[in-house]
């Protein structure tokens, strides 16, 4: 149990390394340049954009895959307020699901929570570039979000008593409390709109480009970027729609996976491992380990998301660890920015 512990950190760890690239890297696009494309949200009031979200984690072995998560959830975007400083969202949820093929038992566990504590909206505010400034009921987020983990803690611990052995129950409450702790923690728990929001008020230089940079971790990487204009889709696309794809690539030296995975692991569990554990799994890890994030990000003319693409992949030795986000419109009803009648109104995919 503990190996198979300890490798579930190390995947966890790797997965840790690289964040978003796209968002971060607009320093390095020439702003100043004429031929840029500004992501800017030009929204309306009443404004409702409907998206379904799949977020997955897989492991490939020798070209065998095995999915060990599934997520899937619709929700909507809807735009309370517009003004000159900016925009207030409702983010309401609609449906949610999950599955996982190893522990059916937790899905199921997970899914009858959600379904009998229901869910909350989310009420966040915007610049006039649409970049997310703050969580306006983010208090109210928290505690909900504390009694939900409050609920899957006590059905976790009842269905595997074993746990308690390999991860001290306090300790983990006390974590995951700690993940909703304040607005900031609140906002960054919501992957959907780092995803969706993450490049708005950034300039981005059209055609191709790469370049070598040091990532926040102190590691080289490589990153190419490819954005220029063109429609979403021939039936539901516009000519100004836009795009930003981004590939970036780090390698991790094996030396130092084994490093911060004790590390992580030694804070997380209730075992101190050994030298002679260490020793064993230096052995194991005796190659550097390559981890890549693709980036895909599409726009429609008025600035709403319409595709987003966000995946992580990390190769060690034979095994390939891959984790996707992804985002797509459902259903949009949206005016048109400065007054006139509105557009698309009740279209859906």
């Amino acid at each position: 149990m503990f190996r198979r512990l300890f490798f579930s950190i190390l995947a966890l760890t790797l997965q840790l390394f690289l964040q978003p690239v796209a968002a971060q890297m607009v320093t390095a696009q020439q702003e100043s340049q004429d031929s840029t494309i500004n992501v800017i949200a030009y929204f309306c009031k009443n404004d409702t954009l409907g998206y379904d979200f799949q977020h997955v984690k897989m492991k490939i072995v020798d070209n065998d895959t095995t999915v060990n998560y599934y997520y899937n959830s619709e929700f909507q975007l809807i735009v309370r307020d517009s003004t000159s400083q900016g925009y207030k969202i409702e983010m309401k949820p609609i449906s949610n699901h999950c599955e996982m093929p190893e522990d059916t038992l937790m899905a199921q566990v997970f899914e009858k929570i959600a379904n009998s504590m229901g869910d909350v909206p989310l009420i966040f505010t915007t610049d006039e570039y649409g970049t997310i400034l703050h969580a306006e009921n983010w208090r109210e987020v928290r505690d909900f979000t504390r009694k939900l983990s409050k609920s899957m803690t006590d059905s976790l611990y009842a269905l595997k008593p074993e746990l308690a052995k390999a991860i001290d129950r306090q300790r983990l409450e006390a974590s995951l409390n700690l993940q909703f702790a304040n607005e900031k923690a609140i906002l960054d728990g919501y992957e959907e709109l780092r995803i969706l929001f993450g490049l708005y008020g950034k300039s981005y230089r059209i055609g191709k480009s790469e370049e070598d940079v040091m990532n926040p971790s102190g590691y080289p990487q490589h990153l190419k970027f490819v954005v220029s204009y063109g429609k979403t889709s021939e039936d539901y696309g516009f000519e100004d729609d836009y795009f930003v794809n981004c590939l970036s690539e780090v390698t991790i030296p094996a030396k130092d996976v084994v490093n911060l995975t004790t590390d992580r692991m030694n804070m997380m569990y209730n075992h101190e491992m050994t030298d002679e554990e260490r020793q064993n799994f230096e052995k194991e890890i005796d190659e550097d380990a390559k981890v890549s994030i693709i980036e895909g990000y599409d726009y429609f003319y008025n600035g709403w998301p319409c595709d987003m693409l966000y995946e992580k992949v990390t190769d060690l030795k034979n095994v390939r660890n891959v984790e996707v986000y992804r985002i797509q419109w459902t259903t949009r009803s949206w005016g048109i920015f400065g007054g006139g009648e509105a557009l698309d109104a009740g279209v859906s995919l």
